[in-house]
């Protein structure tokens, strides 16, 4: 296939991805599974280098979660309740898995709210089904380089866990996240339609975590 097809259709699909209509109006447990994103922190570092839990400390991330995300098999619901900010405790229990104070508040207002969980209950899932997670040999903190392909980041977490369905998301040639989908007892589930592979170029890079 053609470099300039190869664009094409990857356009195509972020185009279809990005569409997916938030239902503001959403009601707090109506959906239909879950979305779990791990972010590649070098790349958001190398977008964001003045984020300083993440990006300045002496810890070097590799894939952290971005967030735990209610979805509809068509779009997803957005911002469900006005509830009560997260407790500062809670946050603190989050930083190893979501180094970012202003980004785990974020999650809880936009996505946690339409969990139907109890904001505790809610960072609970996020972590524990984090560390269940095998994170593959060759992405636990590089720190070179690595060249590689969305094929390939599927199937390395494929092989590290076979009952994952994923998708895998760029921005341009850089690896952005890994979308891991679940059902709402936390167990691998099939993916809508609009959850998709987009990456613009046949060839990934992540950047180093050192």
């Amino acid at each position: 296939m053609s470099y300039t097809k190869t664009i094409g259709k990857a356009v195509i699909a972020l185009m279809l991805a990005l569409s997916l209509p938030a239902y503001a109006d959403g009601q707090p447990g109506k959906f239909d599974y879950y979305l779990l994103t791990l972010s590649w922190s070098p790349e958001h570092c190398a977008e964001v280098p003045g984020d300083k839990i993440q990006c300045e400390g002496e810890k070097h991330y590799g894939f952290v979660v971005h967030g735990l995300w209610p979805q509809y098999n068509k779009g997803y619901p957005d911002s469900c309740s006005t509830t009560p900010a997260v407790p500062e405790a809670v946050v603190q229990e989050m930083l190893p898995v979501m180094p970012s104070e202003k980004l785990i508040r974020h999650e809880w207002e936009k996505h946690g709210t339409c969990s139907g969980e109890k904001v505790g209950d809610y960072f609970n899932l996020i972590r524990n089904t984090f560390q269940t997670i095998k994170i593959p040999d060759a992405y636990a903190n590089p720190s070179h380089q690595i060249n590689t392909s969305a094929a390939s980041i599927r199937q390395q977490f494929l092989e590290a866990n076979p009952n994952l369905h994923l998708a895998v998301a760029c921005k341009g040639e850089y690896l952005q996240e890994v979308r891991l989908c679940f059902d709402k007892e936390m167990r691998p589930t099939a993916c809508s339609s609009g959850v998709r592979d987009y990456c613009p170029a046949s060839d990934v890079i992540m950047r180093p975590a050192k």
